[in-house]
């Protein structure tokens, strides 16, 4: 005699939802597994990684990518803080590095070719600066046939304010920050921009501010009339503040102003060793670019007394957004709008 065992029909009930579940898993897992990583390396000012980033963006928007952030360079992270220190990025996936290495070491393809598993998991340095570690993707955002797309910062990179704007958001502890320091600022302003330290004319802090003192003689009177300063150096604020009494400052304690007004190289440029020295902060530095960028965005007019810098220019790029489009970096604040004749 045969027997034959039979199920309930609450077995397959249970069942099948069971098999479907493990199946929807199991192709979820191998989808993720081969989705595509850019990882950004960073590299330079503050203004140059955010055009990059904003490439990169971009590229991930259009292939479904998924972005990997590294800053731990020692112009901006020092191999201790990172891009996720301070940022995040909204509504695009975002994996670690530690995730990109196991990738990686599962047999991932890189492009370019040039990157190992040795110098992806490195520091971003001086050696990885040449043209075969610079991404491949161009203007045409073609989609790489590699698993692992990287970039050492350099090369090619157009930016695009919807991702700068839409994709990219500050911290809310140092949204909060920023946010605070901005409390008595009040909209339409002008911002004058003041580089000393790299920028600094060999002659005197005078002849080095005196482009922006020449460009603020002859601007009509709505334009002077709420001007804000903002600097690397003290003494330049001073200085302009000597010439111009009706402009303010809007945050008087960075971290930069600890230095000695007699150096010639950049800030963001400053090794370990020597903030270590004077006593200074890596972290609260870069809240102050932040803040200073935002100061450059939010504003109406900006002077400055050098060469317009990539800085100024993305501040203003960005600002084409609105106070609306720049305050999503702040959680939705900015500074109150008050007419110029108050």
């Amino acid at each position: 005699m045969i027997c034959k065992k039979v199920y309930p029909k609450s077995f397959f009930y249970i069942l099948i939802p069971f098999i479907l579940v493990s199946l929807s898993i199991i192709l979820f897992c191998k989808i993720k597994r081969g989705q595509q990583i850019v990882v950004m390396k960073g590299w330079e000012g503050f203004a140059d990684r955010l055009q990059v980033l904003s490439h990169c963006l971009h590229y991930c928007k259009l292939h479904n990518a998924a972005i990997c952030v590294d800053w731990r360079d020692y112009m901006w992270g020092q191999e201790s803080l990172d891009f996720s220190d301070y940022f995040e990025i909204i509504d695009i996936p975002v994996v670690t590095l530690s995730d990109v290495i196991e990738r990686v070491k599962k047999g991932a393809i890189i492009s370019p070719p040039a990157w190992t598993l040795e110098t992806l998991s490195v520091v971003n340095n001086e050696s990885l600066r040449f043209k075969q570690y610079e991404c491949e993707f161009n203007n045409s955002y073609d989609r790489i046939d590699a698993e692992i797309i990287v970039t050492n910062c350099k090369g090619i990179r157009t930016y695009h304010i919807d991702n700068l704007i839409s994709n990219i958001r500050l911290k809310k502890n140092i949204a909060d920050i920023i946010s605070s320091r901005l409390q008595n600022v009040q909209i339409p302003y002008t911002v004058i921009h003041l580089r000393g330290t790299d920028r600094l004319s060999e002659s005197s802090l005078e002849d080095s501010i005196k482009p922006a003192l020449d460009l603020i003689k002859v601007q009509p009177p709505h334009i002077t009339a709420r001007m804000y300063v903002i600097s690397d150096m003290k003494q330049m604020v001073d200085m302009w503040i000597d010439y111009f009494p009706q402009t303010k400052t809007i945050y008087n304690d960075y971290e930069i102003y600890k230095l000695p007004d007699n150096l010639t190289s950049g800030t963001h440029k400053m090794t370990k060793e020597v903030l270590e020295f004077y006593g200074l902060k890596k972290y609260n530095m870069n809240i102050d670019t932040i803040f200073d960028f935002i100061v450059i965005c939010f504003s109406k007019w900006c002077f400055g007394n050098s060469k317009e810098s990539t800085y100024t220019k993305m501040g203003k790029f960005i600002g084409q957004s609105g106070k609306k489009g720049v305050s999503k970096w702040l959680g939705g604040f900015h500074p109150v709008t008050i007419s110029l004749k108050s």
